[in-house]
């Protein structure tokens, strides 16, 4: 199992695709890790795709201490130049958005073109008493009750209504062995809701694609307003009938909007 040491910490990363093609490296969201993009690698196969658990998930290292983005970025960046390359399109789900964001903002030579879905700028108070009353949730409760109150804010009511699909989701994470410890959940959730981008957007020079759910409530279009304001070269797609967790439930779009953006 690859992984690379970076600031101190031992994260797991998988590469597809030829080692001469162009570089793509996914970066997965609050308390995800590589796993959560599916098949997408494959579905990207004119690029060598770069995925990888980042700090506090997966099969990546645990911290012993609170952090910020801005480290979680500093992983980002030495991980490319672990594995030799010198810059890279970067693709970053919710907090990996945010982790992209202060990518292109702080390492500006490492971000070809840059995608962003379902993330945001900065928390508002309602955004940070969301994520701590999940965290809360997430100690004290029983795993299944947990995911079944917490999955309402991630699918639409037409998702909820997919025959198995909801039940299907539950089950696979009962049986995840990697689900994301307490601790772990709440150390990225604190680092999610310090984040904030939005006086610095200017300084996010390259090409930009947003992806955002029309129906999404943990990153709501407003959120996609204020990130098309900011950044100088980026436009926005909306999906429309579809939540917070569009990667899983519309990953043909998305891979065919991620293609032609980068191509």
């Amino acid at each position: 199992m690859p992984h690379a040491t970076v600031n101190g910490l031992n994260l797991y990363y998988e590469i597809k695709g030829e080692p001469d093609a162009p570089p793509v490296l996914l970066i997965s969201g609050l308390s995800g890790d590589h796993r959560g993009w599916g098949p997408l690698a494959s579905m990207l196969s004119d690029y060598r795709v770069i995925s990888f658990d980042n700090r506090d998930s997966g099969q990546s290292q645990r911290a012993d201490a609170s952090y910020v983005i801005k480290d979680m970025a500093e992983d980002a960046a030495r991980l490319l130049k672990e594995l030799g390359i010198a810059h890279s399109h970067v693709v970053g789900y919710s907090m990996g958005g945010a982790i992209a964001q202060e990518l292109a903002i702080s390492f500006p030579q490492l971000v070809d073109r840059l995608v962003l879905l379902a993330t945001y700028d900065a928390t508002d108070p309602r955004g940070a008493a969301l994520f701590r009353g999940l965290a809360s949730l997430r100690r004290d409760l029983p795993r299944e009750d947990y995911i079944r109150l917490v999955l309402p804010w991630a699918y639409t009511y037409k998702e909820y209504q997919i025959p198995g699909f909801i039940d299907q989701v539950v089950q696979g994470v009962l049986e995840d062995t990697l689900f994301q410890e307490p601790e772990a959940y709440e150390r990225q959730m604190e680092a999610t809701i310090a984040f904030n981008s939005r006086e610095r957007l200017q300084n996010i020079f390259c090409q930009t694609l947003l992806v955002f759910g029309e129906e999404d409530v943990m990153t709501p279009l407003r959120f996609a307003r204020e990130l098309v304001r900011g950044i100088k070269d980026s436009r926005l797609v909306t999906l429309e009938g579809t939540g917070h967790l569009f990667v899983r439930t519309r990953l043909k779009e998305i891979s065919a909007l991620i293609n032609s953006f980068l191509n």
